[in-house]
């Protein structure tokens, strides 16, 4: 039963998206799916979301890129970053994603229930339980 929140999913990966995608339903949240930044930033000027999951490494515009412009539109969006590593250490994913104001970060791989709780903690306000 939607209950009115609304959550858009910015990664590459289509298994990945269907993994977040598939936690938001159960949490009975509306979702809409991006392929990419660029894809991304044109929903984010286009409508309002309560909650972002971004991944942090992709092509065309990268995770970073993505977080920085979608803050200069939407200030104060939360969102969830999650990466893999991509072509940097984690920490320093995580350093990058803070600086441009993102809410928390998730590494992949992820349980169920890592992307459960980081959502529902967000969505509530309060912070995520590590």
């Amino acid at each position: 039963m939607p209950n009115g929140k609304t959550v858009l999913i910015v990664d590459d990966d289509t298994n990945v998206r269907k993994a977040i995608r598939l936690g938001v339903e159960e949490l009975g949240w509306a979702v809409v799916e991006a392929c990419d930044g660029e894809e991304g930033l044109r929903l984010l000027g286009e409508r309002m979301f309560d909650l972002v999951v971004s991944d942090v490494w992709m092509p065309k515009v990268d995770g970073i890129s993505f977080l920085k412009h979608a803050m200069e539109i939407r200030p104060g969006l939360k969102v969830l970053s999650v990466s893999g590593g991509g072509t940097a250490p984690a920490a320093l994913s995580l350093k990058m994603t803070e600086m441009y104001g993102a809410s928390d970060i998730l590494f992949k791989p992820f349980t169920p229930n890592e992307l459960l709780g980081k959502l529902s903690a967000l969505m509530a306000d309060e912070p995520a339980l590590d």
